[in-house]
C-alpha cells in the first residue's frame, strides 16, 4: 500500500493535494472506510494519515506535508524521489 501511494504521487508529478490523494487511495481500494456518511471525509483523512502518510513521512522519510492556504500538499523528499525512480 505504501508503494501504491508513492506511485500515485509520482503519477501527479511528485506533488499532490492531500484531499485528492485520499480520494484516489479510496478509489483504488488502498483505503477502506467504514464510517457513516457524515463522518466519511474525516475518517478517510484519519485513515490515510495513520496507515500511509505517517509511515512514509516519519519511518521512511519519503514524503513531506506542506500547508498552503487551506490545503495540505504531499510531495516527495529527495529520498522519496530517488525511491520512486528506482521503484517505477
Amino acid at each position: 500500500d505504501l508503494i501504491e501511494i508513492l506511485k500515485i504521487i509520482k503519477e501527479n508529478e511528485g506533488r499532490i493535494q492531500k484531499k485528492v490523494l485520499a480520494e484516489i487511495a479510496e478509489e483504488r481500494k488502498i483505503l477502506n472506510i467504514n464510517a457513516r456518511e457524515e463522518n466519511h471525509s474525516q475518517a478517510r483523512f484519519a485513515s490515510l494519515d495513520k496507515k500511509l502518510i505517517q509511515p512514509l513521512m516519519h519511518t521512511w522519510n519519503f514524503i513531506e506535508e506542506e500547508k498552503i492556504g487551506k490545503n495540505r500538499w504531499i510531495s516527495f523528499t529527495d529520498d522519496g524521489k530517488n525511491a520512486s525512480e528506482f521503484l517505477f
